[in-house]
């Protein structure tokens, strides 16, 4: 079951990532969250910008507001008004 928080309920954004990224290393600071995991990561700050990086490609935006996490198939996908972007979390 995926679930969809608001990039401005960032108590709850850091909460999915901490879940999300409890295989990797995650890390926060006031306005910010990032999870590695070896050579794959993902970044999101309270503003709305994520950027993620694997071996093949990354993928930078600003003006995020939506964040759906899907914990069961290791999925993580960002939506802004016109872009959508899943972020598979290495290993499922």
């Amino acid at each position: 079951m995926s679930t969809r928080i608001r990039f401005s309920e960032w108590d709850g954004v850091v909460e999915e990532l901490r879940r999300f990224g409890s295989a990797g290393d995650v890390r926060t600071g006031d306005d910010w969250v990032r999870v590695d995991f070896g050579s794959a990561h993902v970044e999101l700050t309270r503003e709305g910008q994520v950027s993620t990086g694997m071996a093949l490609h990354e993928f930078e935006r600003t003006g995020v507001e939506y964040l759906v996490v899907d914990h069961d198939a290791g999925a993580l996908t960002v939506e802004a008004d016109d872009v959508s972007y899943t972020f598979r979390r290495p290993g499922g």
